[in-house]
């Protein structure tokens, strides 16, 4: 291929995945702790209670994406993503009318299907299947998704909220999920092919459908999520904790937002050579790597003063999550190809979500047993040192299947 053929832009299923990505942002941890101080003096309810609700909320939309990944194999791309913004929409409005707990735990629960769940799921499905030529690339802009919502969601909730209630700010997203985001994705879905969900996909070497079962006993899969299941828990649990942390260490909630912002440049910066890197060489080759900068990002809240500690943790958490936004996206079609795509990622997201919803906890346990934060450091870094280095060489015996 000359340098005039080579294709440039971004990819017709990078702007979709980027899209949902971005709208998939309102069910997402960092969006909707948010609100945790207006939930806890609305509903009455402690912090252990609401992290209770929450992971509870969290864990059953995480088992329902077991099964629901697969509609991504099943049902065309346009049909799924106005359910899965339809699912998101209907949380939103259910938590802006919330007068009661159990009101409060449905919308959370539709909110973590449709968002983290569903509508993310979507995102990567299409950037992986879709892309074939820069598929790293592609699945990049997932990440670009997530990063721009990090970026700017925060910022505008704290304006919102000096104009209006908090459940106003809930009704307003819902309007804008239904009257904008459903319809902007469904043209893009459409974009992309009014074919099945079967056109133009990859079967893995040796052919034949594989069932959940046998997945889960693939030994490249369980490898491979020795790794890629730790930042996504890492994250969700010093985010839901950063007001416990800001105490700890004595963190201004400017300089926590500034963080913030710190975490999503660098995130992107990551994405963007991580996309790169997996078109050159691979997503196996960067996972010996991706953990070791949230290691040292642990380490500093432990051994450096109060500011330089604040931001190391982001810039270092951004680096691996850049990372492993990318990787995640495209590890599986490496060893599995595109034909049951979203069955296996809907397998993985159903595993990240239910281990993000008890990262938090356990994160929550070891701060009210008073456990040091370098002792959580060192723990971390032994984990990114010894697990990758011992278990990724055996992931390159699956390279036949990609």
């Amino acid at each position: 291929m000359t340098e005039r053929d080579r294709p440039r832009g971004i990819p017709p299923a990078g702007r979709f995945a980027l899209c949902a990505a971005l709208v998939s942002s309102i069910g997402q941890t960092f969006f909707i702790g948010l609100f945790g101080a207006d939930f806890r003096a609305e509903f009455g309810l402690s912090e252990a209670a609401l992290g209770a609700l929450y992971g509870s909320a969290t864990l059953t939309s995480g088992v329902l994406m077991f099964w629901l990944g697969a509609i991504a194999d099943v049902w065309p791309l346009r049909r799924a993503i106005v359910l899965s913004s339809a699912v998101l929409a209907l949380g939103a409005l259910l938590v802006g009318q919330a007068g009661a707990v159990w009101m409060l735990f449905g919308g959370l629960f539709l909110l973590r299907l449709g968002g983290q769940g569903l509508t993310g799921h979507l995102a990567v499905v299409a950037a992986a299947r879709h892309a074939r030529r820069r598929r790293g690339r592609a699945v990049a802009m997932v990440s670009y998704g997530f990063i721009l919502g990090e970026a700017t969601f925060p910022l505008i909730v704290a304006l919102l909220l000096d104009l209006v209630s908090w459940q106003q700010v809930w009704m307003l997203a819902a309007a804008v999920l239904a009257g904008l985001a459903l319809p902007l994705l469904y043209g893009l879905a459409r974009s992309l092919g009014s074919g099945g969900p079967s056109e133009g996909q990859e079967n893995a070497a040796g052919g034949g459908s594989m069932g959940r079962r046998t997945l889960l006993g693939d030994g490249g899969f369980l490898r491979v999520l020795s790794v890629v299941l730790v930042p996504p828990v890492l994250v969700t649990a010093v985010f839901l904790h950063q007001g416990t942390l800001a105490e700890l260490l004595a963190w201004q909630r400017t300089d926590v937002a500034r963080g913030f912002m710190v975490f999503a440049a660098v995130q992107a910066l990551l994405a963007f050579a991580g996309g790169r890197l997996i078109d050159r060489f691979s997503a196996r080759s960067l996972l010996r790597f991706s953990l070791l900068p949230a290691a040292v990002a642990m380490l500093g809240l432990g051994l450096l003063p109060s500011g330089p500690a604040l931001w190391l943790m982001f810039a270092g958490l951004g680096m691996t999550a850049g990372l492993n936004g990318v990787i995640s996206a495209a590890v599986w079609v490496e060893l599995f190809g595109t034909a049951q795509l979203g069955m296996i990622r809907g397998v993985y997201a159903a595993l990240m979500v239910v281990s993000t919803a008890l990262g938090p906890v356990l994160l929550g346990w070891l701060l009210g047993l008073g456990v040091p934060l370098l002792a959580v450091g060192l723990a971390l870094a032994a984990y990114a040192l010894i697990v990758p280095a011992l278990l990724v060489p055996g992931i390159q015996g699956f390279a036949h299947k990609t």
